[in-house]
């Protein structure tokens, strides 16, 4: 049979149109759907990778918001000891009553016991009574009074504690040198009771008084967590940048503007910490963690006879607004920083910072860095004008 050409035409187009038919239905269509699901799964995955993302942002966010918290419950504990132990207690005190001249006729100890400390965070009323006069002068200076804060809870928390109780016979000098040792010392004495008469003719006076020593368990390990009971411990002197035959001692209390604290990255707490010297709000602390050098810039001023300073890690300045400035009166008739760093753990071991002061005032720059690597040293100082670095 012969095809003529006409049907050929007409065969070759329903074929064309069957394989059409064939191909949308089973080839197209499929692939379609197979195009849209694999779509769909791609879709899950960058949902799913997105979520793992921000898992692991915040997991970093949290984990630096724990060693911010670390160093800061850290650095809290330092001034109360771990334990209290009676007999060094009995020798320590011994010391300093000769050191400062206290003639000590009678002196108890009482037993190591466990006491409830109770902090109430909120402002205590201040009891003046209400009068038009009072509203009549606000009004005029234009005082407001700010509403009351919202009351929150009292924090309770326990400690150990033992007191010294002694009687004393003392020039009424040394007695204050003595004091303003116990309030000064980087560990926590609490002076109460302090009763004391004088016969008028002489600077000497008698008296008595009680001294509380407190220990807190620990949960961060200090390097210098018994010194206070060492004796072989030289003492230094209120300013410690006069280097004569005197020892420097780490651990005697010195005032400073500021303080920093390094350390490697294997510590739970972060490897740089800057901030206003014992701020106990932790409020003008910056941090830094890495285990690489990181820069840090400190900037003081002198203008119209008011100091002020700044300063940002890369995480962080102080103020927020770095455009902004924090006044602040120096601490001694220079200005000082220390800086409390440790020694290196390895070779990996590289966190540290490079620190520029830009010091514009009438003042030297005195930073005081205690325990930092003798061969590789945490701190690098970037500059030198009006600046003085002394090692411990």
């Amino acid at each position: 049979m012969r095809i003529q050409k006409r049907e050929r035409i007409l065969l070759l187009i329903l074929i064309l149109v069957i394989g059409s038919y064939l191909f949308y239905n089973f080839v197209y269509l499929r692939n379609l759907e197979t195009i849209a699901e694999k779509e769909t799964v791609i879709e899950q995955k960058k949902q799913e990778a997105e979520r793992i993302l921000n898992a692991l942002k915040l997991e970093k966010e949290l984990l630096f918001e724990i060693q911010s918290l670390n160093f800061e419950v850290s650095n809290m504990t330092e001034s109360y000891l771990e334990r209290i132990d009676q007999e060094n207690a009995i020798m320590f005190f011994n010391r300093y009553f000769d050191e400062y001249g206290l003639d000590v006729s009678n002196i108890s100890f009482s037993e190591v016991g466990l006491m409830s400390v109770v902090y109430n965070p909120n402002p205590s009323a201040t009891g003046l009574p209400q009068y038009p006069l009072r509203d009549l002068r606000d009004q005029y200076l234009g005082i407001i009074t700010p509403p009351p804060a919202e009351a929150q809870e009292p924090v309770t928390a326990s400690a150990e504690s033992m007191t010294v109780s002694f009687g004393f016979e003392a020039d009424y000098y040394d007695l204050l040198d003595f004091i303003d040792f116990m309030q000064q010392n980087k560990v926590e004495f609490v002076m109460s009771n302090l009763s004391m008469a004088s016969s008028l003719e002489d600077s000497i006076v008698t008296g008595n008084t009680a001294v509380s020593i407190f220990s807190i368990p620990k949960l961060h390990e200090h390097e210098y967590m018994d010194w206070i009971w060492s004796d072989v411990i030289e003492y230094g002197r209120s300013n410690p940048f006069l280097l004569d035959d005197v020892v420097l001692d780490p651990y005697f209390t010195t005032k400073y503007d500021l303080t920093m604290v390094l350390g490697p990255m294997s510590q739970d707490i972060p490897t740089v910490n800057l901030g206003k010297f014992r701020d106990d709000t932790y409020q003008s602390y910056v941090y830094a963690d890495s285990n690489i050098r990181e820069t840090v810039e400190i900037s003081i001023k002198l203008e119209n006879g008011i100091y002020a300073y700044k300063y940002n890690t890369p995480l962080g300045t102080y103020p927020a607004n770095y455009q902004n400035w924090v006044e602040f009166k120096p601490a001694n008739d220079f200005l000082s920083m220390e800086v409390r760093s440790m020694v290196r753990e390895s070779a990996d071991d590289q966190s540290g910072v490079n620190l520029t002061i830009i010091n514009e005032t009438d003042l030297l720059f005195y930073i005081n860095v205690f325990g930092d690597d003798p061969v590789r040293p945490r701190l690098n100082l970037e500059t030198t004008e009006n600046v003085v670095v002394q090692m411990n």
